[in-house]
């Protein structure tokens, strides 16, 4: 489900929020470097070792010597909730279309598609009616609901990040809707890889990287929930650094993965991703009871497990432009970075955030 990549793109692009989102990024942003300049924040940059202990292992898709390729992507364990009604409407539109095209048969054969009799003038009307409530519900859900159905069915089955070392660059794959292709400088990124937290506060929670507006000067920025949910602070701070040292030092600098993610849906995984709400607790020790709740939760672990694995077979994988399957390699073009000409002009703030957003910025006295 992308529902927050597709929250963090919204904002930017909805007038009512524009404006104050700028606001809120500017005081964000100043306040930030002031507590830089004065020493109470020490945010790690792309050449400060964090961790000796670089690890990535669970949220690598490929690794070489050009690129290396994560997971990436919030909630992606929930799918499956908006896919009940997906499969709802599939159903009704598929009945009634295909009712529509028996009945009408009477067009051609002139007695009634079921008792086949002679054809009275109803029986001519019918299947035009039907036909037409086809096309309205086909209307409506494209109206209304296709926004939420692509959250998760009939869209990328995966989001996308791509480190290439070579031409130092990172790549997004995401919806259109989320923001689509990027490419990014890897010079530009802003980590939140959580350092200092106790262990306790990363269970749970993904890396965050982040090309501000400041950095990129591109009209919208771009975050990006990185690698498998962690089970606490200390992996997070080993992803960021296992993907600085790979970048700034090279793949010699960190440890060899020991197994890649594969892209195959197969269903055993979405079992797995149903059954991760309990990976914590059996972490933690509590054996006995996750396995008692597994046996009670049993029937709506599979119920999710069976949603999710449609889910996947619902999308499609994603692929590279080839400019960026190609990149890093001898003689092949460095793929441009994307300009603010790649996206729609953002919209004109509303008057009242306009009006709103100076009074905030105006010093106090």
């Amino acid at each position: 489900m992308y529902l927050i990549e597709k929250g963090f793109w919204a904002i930017q692009i909805d007038p009512k929020t524009r404006g104050q989102l700028e606001v809120d990024m500017a005081r964000a942003l100043a306040k930030e470097k002031a507590d830089r300049e004065n020493g109470v924040m020490e945010l790690p940059g792309i050449h400060d070792r964090v961790s000796e202990c670089p690890n990535a292992d669970g949220s690598i898709y490929a690794f070489n010597d050009t690129y290396l390729e994560l997971y990436t992507g919030a909630m992606q364990d929930k799918r499956g909730i908006v896919t009940p009604l997906t499969l709802t409407l599939v159903t009704i539109v598929f009945l009634l279309a295909t009712l529509s095209v028996e009945m009408s048969s009477v067009w051609f054969t002139h007695v009634h598609f079921g008792v086949k009799t002679p054809a009275t003038t109803m029986d001519y009307v019918d299947p035009i009616i039907i036909g037409s409530l086809v096309c309205a519900i086909c209307w409506a859900i494209y109206k209304y609901l296709w926004r939420f159905i692509r959250l998760e069915n009939f869209v990328q089955r995966r989001l996308l990040i791509r480190f290439n070392r070579v031409t130092r660059q990172v790549y997004l794959h995401r919806p259109g809707y989320a923001g689509g292709i990027t490419t990014l400088a890897w010079d530009q990124v802003s980590p939140e890889p959580a350092l200092g937290l106790p262990e306790w506060r990363g269970t749970g929670t993904q890396l965050m990287l982040a090309w501000t507006n400041e950095m990129t000067g591109l009209p919208h920025f771009h975050i990006m929930l990185v690698g498998k949910i962690a089970n606490g602070t200390s992996d997070i701070v080993n992803l960021w650094e296992f993907i600085r040292r790979y970048m700034e030092e090279g793949p010699q600098a960190v440890p060899k993965p020991k197994k890649l993610l594969g892209k195959i849906p197969w269903p055993w995984l979405s079992l797995l991703a149903s059954w991760s709400c309990l990976r914590p607790l059996w972490r933690a020790g509590f054996t006995s009871r996750v396995m008692l709740w597994t046996v009670a939760l049993s029937p709506l672990i599979f119920l999710h497990a069976s949603l999710h694995w449609i889910s996947l077979l619902l999308g499609w994988e994603p692929r590279w432009p080839r400019i960026i399957r190609e990149a890093g390699r001898p003689g092949k073009p460095v793929p441009p970075l994307s300009t603010a000409a790649d996206w729609p002009p953002p919209p004109a703030p509303a008057k009242r955030n306009r009006k709103r957003a100076k009074e905030q910025t105006r010093p106090s006295r």
